[in-house]
């Protein structure tokens, strides 16, 4: 083995992905093996694939076959894919996929480095073939971390897996059924991120506000959760990502409009309006109810920023229930909003549903959609012109700009503000901007104390 091992990760997919990484990265460094972010420079490239939808799929296989053509070509010595692939494809990937050296369904990954230095020393048993990783995760297997992200925020997993049985989703079949972390393992993780000097911590699940709910006892919330994280010194910003409407409970409302560090931010994917749709979606409740339930959270959260997700294409939506879709959207004018086609995800209920709209038709409908977020965004920027906002520094641009968010905005996901700034700011750094324009999603603008 080369005294010099240098490894390459790719990490593709969601933020839950992204933690992923960060743990095998972790275990890499413990191994003593050094990271490099060029693939050209490594040794081994490891791809964190996604397996979410066919598009995902499709880079993740993409990513793969360009990293083997860095093999083949004698620039690296081996490809090994990790995550949600593996984990779901199994045997066939090893079988289609002849120039992947090895790979790893989801695990502690514990065994990494182990594996590395396998695939390094040339062929022998396990290459070419599915390995385990390490041990089945456990309620600390997230402890320790090298942070993929800005000095600024980090993401929380607050548990791994979803009990529900929406009709479209792929996830349980990859993730399984919720398990939360324990409160202490949680708060002991959240504290050392803050030691590290993280500010913003991203609360992350397949479910979040499911939190607690499978824990022993069943006297656990995400409310009292976010009590007890607020009490954490050095964090100023707390969020709540990928949460399910039929989960919100008035504890959590409160806790959201009470708790200094609580940012008044929900992100909760409806997916649709038409009750029809939502019932093939199996997604719990109709129109009505769900929009009751959202003009109810701006009524008790003052200033709250409402993110949603929104899934066009799915069988048994027609036009007609598309309009209802749109109309909701256009009435209700989420402040944030993302929204994605309908993809036939094997093993679900969905993907043998019949009236589903052609491929041409959801697509016109998922950029309808977001012609509308785009107007609705832009209308909302104008009302910012010339008013100062909170801003949480990530990183540097060029020319004397920053790049930052505000509280209504999560990243990677949300809009950015471009920050001019005469004098040095630091990922982590809260500043007063003044708003001078926008693009689109992008808010752009002076620090407190510069010229105009």
């Amino acid at each position: 083995m080369p005294a010099d091992l240098k490894v390459a990760l790719l990490s593709l997919g969601c933020s839950k992905n992204l933690v992923d990484s960060e743990v095998l990265l972790a275990h890499l460094a413990e191994a003593g093996i050094a990271v490099t972010s060029a693939p050209e420079e490594a040794h081994v490239v490891v791809v964190n694939t996604c397996a979410f939808i066919e598009d995902a799929r499709e880079e993740s296989i993409d990513t793969l076959f360009r990293m083997a053509k860095l093999k083949e070509e004698g620039r690296i010595r081996a490809v090994l894919a990790v995550g949600c692939l593996p984990q779901r494809y199994g045997d066939e990937l090893v079988r289609s996929l002849p120039e992947v050296d090895a790979f790893l369904p989801i695990s502690d990954y514990s065994r990494v480095g182990d594996v590395v230095a396998r695939l390094v020393a040339g062929p022998g048993p396990g290459r070419g073939g599915l390995l385990a990783g390490g041990r089945p995760k456990g309620p600390g297997s997230d402890l320790d971390r090298l942070l993929l992200t800005p000095a600024s925020y980090a993401y929380l997993r607050v548990a791994e897996g979803c009990n529900h049985q929406c009709s479209f989703c792929a996830i349980p079949l990859i993730r399984g059924r919720l398990r939360s972390k324990p409160m202490e393992v949680l708060l002991e993780e959240a504290r050392r991120l803050a030691g590290l000097g993280v500010k913003e911590l991203e609360l992350v699940a397949e479910d979040s506000t499911a939190w607690g709910k499978d824990l022993p006892g069943g006297g656990e919330s995400l409310a009292g959760l976010l009590e007890r994280l607020n009490d954490i010194p050095g964090i100023r910003w707390i969020r709540i990502l990928y949460g399910y409407p039929w989960s919100v409970t008035p504890a959590l409302l409160e806790a959201v409009r009470e708790l200094d560090k609580v940012v008044p931010y929900m992100d909760l994917p409806i997916q649709h309006y038409s009750t029809p749709v939502l019932e093939a979606m199996k997604r719990g409740a109709g129109g009505d109810r769900l929009k009751e339930l959202l003009y109810r959270i701006r009524e008790e959260i003052p200033g709250v920023a409402l993110r949603t997700t929104v899934l066009v294409g799915h069988p048994r939506e027609t036009e007609r229930r598309f309009r209802e879709l749109v109309d909701f959207l256009a009435e209700f004018r989420f402040e944030r909003l993302g929204a994605f086609a309908f993809s036939p995800e094997e093993g679900t209920p969905a993907a043998a549903m019949g009236g589903r709209p052609s491929r041409k038709a959801a697509r016109a409908r998922l950029e309808e959609v977001m012609r509308l977020n785009r107007e609705i965004m832009e209308e909302r920027n104008r009302t910012l012109l010339g008013k100062e906002v909170e801003v949480l520094v990530d990183s540097s641009g060029e020319d004397g700009i920053w790049l930052g968010r505000t509280a209504a905005d999560a990243p990677e996901v949300d809009g950015l503000v471009r920050v001019r700034s005469s004098r040095p700011l630091a990922p982590g750094d809260f500043v007063r901007v003044r708003v001078r324009g926008f693009r689109a999603y992008d808010l752009e603008g002076e620090a407190e104390g510069e010229a105009p």
